[in-house]
């Protein structure tokens, strides 16, 4: 059932108009039928009911796993085995993203590397028996035995910061994992020999150095 605003006009006459509109009012609606209006009750108690409010937390408290139990029991997954130990911190990374796009940067960085005559045939060959496409990004892992003994990783973490400040890697992005004293450099796979061995001239590195891939993992050593 819909409802309608019902306007009625009529003209005021003498001072008494008013109160005879309100009467002609009145009869015009009494065949329609009246409803009173729904009692607002709220679905909580007021201060002044002596009523408590509905209940909104679980009938039953959650399970809890005391640290005497010496295994751990999950019913319905059939899994049991001893107490597993807090989960780790979560890692502590930095990252130095350089904003130099690929195609604006890829030529500078063979040229800074020192790389111009193109990658050596062993490497040409790791690229090759992996099949590597040359824009696939890759990583240089340099580890801790990488840094000799004059540094440490985080003396060649800062290096590397400032070496792509001035731009000396371009289209390179590099992060510090320090709960593994490894840092990562990632770079396209085409010049990812070239960027190699300008890491290891410029950061002073010693040692074998590798190159992994995605779901490849180490495809290539530089000595």
């Amino acid at each position: 059932m819909t409802t309608a605003d019902v306007v009625v006009h009529h003209r005021l006459e003498g001072s008494d108009g008013l109160s005879d509109l309100i009467a002609t009012a009145e009869k015009l609606l009494e065949p329609f039928a009246r409803r009173p209006a729904h009692v607002f009750t709220p679905w909580f108690a007021s201060p002044s009911s002596p009523s408590h409010p509905p209940p909104i937390r679980p009938a039953k408290a959650a399970p809890v796993i005391r640290a005497t139990e010496s295994n751990l029991n999950l019913d319905g997954l059939g899994v049991s085995g001893p107490l597993a130990k807090p989960p780790p911190a979560p890692e502590k990374r930095s990252w130095n993203v350089l904003a130099c796009s690929r195609g604006a940067c890829g030529s500078r960085a063979v040229a800074v590397a020192g790389s111009k005559a193109g990658p050596s045939k062993s490497f040409s060959g790791a690229v090759s028996a992996h099949g590597l496409h040359p824009r696939q990004r890759s990583k240089w892992v340099i580890a801790q035995h990488n840094c000799g003994a004059a540094q440490d990783i985080q003396q060649v973490w800062r290096t590397l910061n400032r070496v792509t400040r001035d731009g000396g890697l371009p289209t390179c992005n590099a992060t510090i994992r320090r709960e593994r004293a490894e840092i990562w450099v990632f770079c396209d796979v085409l010049y990812a020999e070239a960027v190699g061995r300008f890491l290891k001239e410029r950061l002073r590195l010693c040692g074998g150095m590798a190159l992994s891939v995605h779901k490849r993992g180490k495809v290539f050593t530089l000595g």
